[in-house]
């Protein structure tokens, strides 16, 4: 579909029914609220047939994106450490992740998550299993890096930023190469009209082209 036409999709667990009991998910959404300074909430179900629970996570935050960049820099937000050694990213959203994975017996894995601020929200969707939370630091350190970019040299901030959209809409989703790290969806408001572009990570540039959203 047309990236510029942004889906009305409906809630993605629509109509599965959740029986299952997931163990420790306070404890999960404990340390997010904490590391993130952020109200979370959880939406989710499950599989029965595959034995498998699917999250979707909403963080709000009462702070705007270039307040959490900063304090993610300093690393003061969000539980993130670099290592100094091969400058990966650790994060305490993994580690409580896979604390939580391993307190049930059923597969979880996280759909979508979404940090919604004060000025913007940024949208992260699954590509492969674990992605989200083993890539959730590069995908931020790549938001605080590119930022000056996406914001038009800091003079228009988005009203959403999605993670990520992929080209070619004739081939099936899953032969596609996919990453986070090669485009974004970039959402403004232009007076009543929303204007909806895809920023290029490597070329550091906006453009209009023919996208479209992972479903």
């Amino acid at each position: 579909m047309s990236f510029e036409k942004k889906m009305k999709k409906n809630f993605p667990l629509d109509g599965i029914n959740s029986f299952a009991t997931l163990d420790g998910l306070d404890d999960f959404i404990k340390v997010l609220e904490k590391d993130f300074f952020a109200k979370v909430k959880v939406h989710w179900s499950y599989h029965s047939d595959s034995e498998k629970t699917d999250l979707v996570l909403e963080l709000f935050c009462n702070y705007g994106l270039t307040e959490s960049l900063h304090h993610f820099n300093t690393e003061n937000w969000g539980g993130f450490t670099i290592n100094e050694e091969d400058s990966t990213i650790q994060s305490s959203f993994n580690t409580a992740f896979q604390k939580f994975c391993d307190n049930n017996s059923n597969t979880i894995d996280i759909t979508e998550a979404s940090f919604h601020f004060n000025d913007t929200s940024i949208v992260i969707t699954k590509i492969y299993d674990h992605s989200i939370p083993e890539q959730l630091g590069e995908i931020i350190f790549k938001a605080s890096e590119n930022f000056v970019h996406f914001t038009k040299g800091l003079t228009e901030m988005p009203y959403e930023i999605f993670v990520p959209v992929f080209e070619d809409p004739t081939q099936n989703i899953f032969e596609i190469e996919q990453n986070y790290f090669d485009y974004w969806g970039i959402y403004f408001e232009d007076g009543s009209q929303h204007n909806a572009m895809v920023y290029n990570l490597k070329t550091k540039q906006l453009s209009k082209e023919d996208f479209f959203l992972l479903e």
